[in-house]
């Protein structure tokens, strides 16, 4: 598999995979959360299980780019995480948007949202789709005071920096965008072509292994569920074709998978 890893404190995890190095960086502490909770009243198990849900971002090194996938709550806090691994902020060169719930982009500004933008240098990917709604005054309208202020500002000061992708498509060499709605309007996974299997990061498209397991549960905190059971088969089928390397924002720490012949 070409695989190496290890934890160098609790907020760090770093890992090679062929060629390319990485980092999970965890955001927040992990939450427990029910399964019943997030199932349809139809779908309700005996006995329910606590489920451990990590919140993290990545940092990938792919073909000598210093990129990031989401940016977290705090770019502070992020930012300071990337200098333990020898990176500055203003060393990242792209930042792969996966969607804009608030714990995967406040972090793209400093003070938690209220600030400059952490990533100075940075083009920023994301669904062409969804950066037309956040140009839309409706998408405001129902918005707590602080997410409407922090999509505004974010919004104008990445406005000259967008990589706007529709469709499956080339963002840059190596990566591929893949829309995986459901989960949210415009979600998208990302893969990273490497010397081996490929990196792929799937965001928020799957919360936990067992909505992999079991691609028939809808989990109702997604926008749209059905959309959302289509995505998840979509991309574990892909992995399996590849035997990618997955990531998930959520996936109990430190959220890496394998799928494919061999995996575990």
């Amino acid at each position: 598999m070409n695989q190496t890893a290890k934890s160098i404190d609790d907020k760090l995890h770093l890992f090679s995979h062929g060629g390319t190095a990485g980092a999970v960086i965890r955001i927040l502490p992990d939450a427990s959360r029910s399964l019943n909770e997030m199932l349809p009243e139809d779908l309700q198990q005996t006995p329910d299980q606590n489920l451990k849900l990590a919140y993290t971002c990545c940092y990938l090194n792919h073909r000598d780019r210093n990129i990031m996938i989401d940016a977290g709550i705090d770019g502070d806090e992020v930012a300071a995480s990337l200098s333990e691994l020898g990176v500055a902020a203003s060393d990242i060169e792209l930042v792969c948007i996966t969607h804009v719930d608030r714990d995967h982009v406040a972090g793209l500004l400093l003070q938690i949202g209220d600030g400059e933008l952490t990533y100075s240098n940075a083009k920023y990917v994301l669904d062409a789709g969804l950066w037309d709604d956040l140009h839309k005054p409706e998408t405001y309208d129902s918005l707590p005071k602080h997410l409407n202020r922090l999509f505004q500002r974010l919004k104008d000061l990445i406005e000259d920096r967008v990589i706007l992708a529709s469709g499956e498509s080339a963002v840059a060499e190596g990566i591929t965008f893949i829309p995986a709605s459901g989960h949210r309007p415009g979600h998208a996974a990302y893969e990273f072509a490497t010397d081996g299997t490929p990196v792929l990061h799937g965001g928020d498209a799957a919360l936990h292994p067992l909505f992999f397991e079991h691609l028939e549960w809808p989990c109702i905190v997604d926008t749209d569920p059905v959309g959302a059971v289509e995505s998840r088969r979509m991309l574990l089928e892909r992995a399996k074709e590849t035997g990618a390397l997955v990531l998930g924002t959520h996936l109990p720490w430190p959220g890496i998978s394998f799928y494919g012949a061999g995996a575990s």
